[in-house]
């Protein structure tokens, strides 16, 4: 007798999204780029029958904490605290179903200290004298979000770090002061770096061997980058907000790690967290980013992962997926906590109801553009793509086909139907090409298509009936990922309760009960 084939394991998957600065509450910016791409690819795996672990955290060790907290006049610990309740708040209101978001605490801070220590003990790390912006008043030198300037490349307004409208690394006191008369004098110390140069063969046979298409504005930014000398990055500033490490004996000043590569850390950390509780281990981690995230993720954490496996840690090196997204603008500029640019997530969220909000903000998701966000605009898709399709569909098909059931094959039209828009939605979550544009498109067509051909259903036709409901159906399970709140509605029309995460191979069974009606 033939061995019974035996399904495939399913992958574990990891995903994460750009931890925020717990210097507010999500804007729109971080929930049509970052967190809701996270959200969708999460749950879209998860319909897959992957074994999904979808987990984050507060960025806690960021300056921006402190510099938000000394303008508003607070303590950076209370700005942290109601930051982190304001985005648990926002994420719930927008059906974002992490596994896990906290803030760092003591056990995550002994783990990234550890981390970044074994490295150094194995001279990973380089001791290089820099000049940084010292501030005589204080005595303390200033970096990242204390420093703002020209980008010595695009010439655009930038903090110390990353440039966000070119994407590009700017070293320790070279931006451009935007006002020499007070711009901070600079003065030598000596830090700790991560000499990327000095491993440039380590990250270029990695691309080269590398099979992972990287979105064009990453691609951009490695191309860029690897055409000069490649920057050091520091892994340590002088100061005492963040971190703390003595690799310079008890008696030297203290410095602190890094926040930006303190983040590859935390990507380790917090799916461990998890997992710790079942299957351990991950063969795909895909994180979501803002491009001015790209450097970072692209060279800095790549370095680290490479050089942790190279000293002996515990690191995996599973499929790596950097999905970025461009900007999201309101009135040309970029949303922005810090400049005050923006529309509050949780306001929108409110207003719109959450399945709309998502669906509208996936449809106009900055995945590989920039986006404006115009509330007219939105409001008129909504219309027009959603809300009118879905009650001319709840309407006819309850006013027609209640009571009816799936009880034949589909007819040729909606057969074809079914297959075409299952493909657009695979499509669309497969992760070679995810797009969260792709998969509110998707559903757009769905929700047209449907409320187009509503009226015309032969209801004498059991295959026509079938497969129109059939249609309907399905949506249980393909908009799960971008609107659950229609897709359980849709299971409720057929009188199916809650069944946690249907699954893609399911999509097309039949519903065992009848169609009652639509409520949305």
């Amino acid at each position: 007798m033939a061995e019974a084939t035996r399904s495939p394991a399913p992958r574990r998957v990891n995903v994460s999204f750009s931890p925020p600065t717990p210097n507010g509450d999500l804007h729109l910016g971080h929930l049509s780029g970052p967190v809701l791409a996270s959200d969708v690819c999460a749950r879209s795996q998860k319909i897959l029958g992957n074994d999904v672990v979808y987990a984050c955290s507060t960025d806690d060790n960021q300056t921006y904490v402190v510099t938000t907290a000394q303008r508003l006049g607070v303590t950076p610990e209370a700005l942290i605290q109601e930051a982190l309740d304001s985005v648990r708040t926002s994420l719930d209101l927008a059906g974002v179903e992490v596994d896990l978001f906290e803030r760092p605490d003591a056990h995550y801070t002994e783990f990234v200290r550890d981390f970044f220590t074994h490295l150094w003990k194995h001279g990973a790390f380089d001791r290089r004298e820099v000049d940084l912006p010292y501030d005589a008043g204080t005595g303390e030198y200033r970096a990242e979000a204390f420093v703002t300037g020209r980008c010595p490349t695009c010439l655009a307004h930038a903090r110390a770090g990353v440039c966000e409208a070119c994407g590009l690394y700017n070293l320790p006191g070279a931006l451009l002061p935007s006002d020499t008369a007070t711009a901070l004098p600079t003065r030598p110390v000596s830090i700790w770096v991560l000499d990327l140069e000095r491993y440039r063969s380590m990250l270029t046979n990695w691309y080269r061997s590398s099979d992972v298409e990287l979105r064009p504005d990453l691609h951009k930014v490695v191309t860029r980058t690897l055409e000069g000398r490649l920057p050091y990055i520091p892994i340590t500033y002088p100061g005492t907000w963040g971190i703390p490490v003595d690799w310079d004996g008890p008696d030297a000043p203290p410095q602190t790690v890094n926040a930006w590569p303190e983040i590859y850390v935390g990507h380790l950390y917090w799916p461990q967290r998890v997992r710790a509780r079942g299957r351990a281990g991950c063969d795909e981690f895909v994180q979501f980013i803002g491009i001015d995230n790209g450097f970072y993720n692209a060279f800095v954490y790549l370095a680290l992962k490479l050089l942790a496996v190279r000293h002996g840690l515990p690191v995996e090196l599973p499929v790596t997926r950097t999905l970025t997204n461009q900007y999201f603008l309101l009135e040309g500029r970029k949303f922005s906590t810090s400049k005050g640019d923006v529309v509050w997530a949780r306001e929108y969220l409110e207003k719109a109801g959450r399945d709309r909000a998502r669906f509208v903000l996936s449809l106009g998701s900055p995945e590989l553009q920039q986006s404006e966000f115009s509330e007219q605009v939105a409001v008129n898709t909504l219309r027009d793509r959603f809300d009118t399709p879905l009650a001319t569909i709840a309407d006819t098909l309850g006013e027609r086909l209640s009571g009816r059931s799936v009880d034949a094959p589909p007819s040729a039209w909606w057969a074809t139907a079914i297959e075409a828009s299952v493909r657009r939605f695979e499509a669309a979550y497969d992760l070679e090409g995810f797009s969260i544009r792709k998969a509110a498109e998707a559903l757009a067509l769905h929700l047209e298509a449907l409320a187009l051909r509503a009226g015309q259903v032969r209801t004498d036709d059991a295959s026509d009936v079938s497969g129109a409901l059939l249609f309907l159906w399905t949506l249980r399970t393909l908009a799960w990922p971008v609107t659950p709140d229609l897709a359980a509605a849709v299971g409720e029309a057929f009188g199916a309760g809650p069944v946690g995460v249907p699954l893609l191979r399911d999509a097309t069974v039949p519903p065992a009960g009848a169609f009652g009606a639509l409520v949305v």
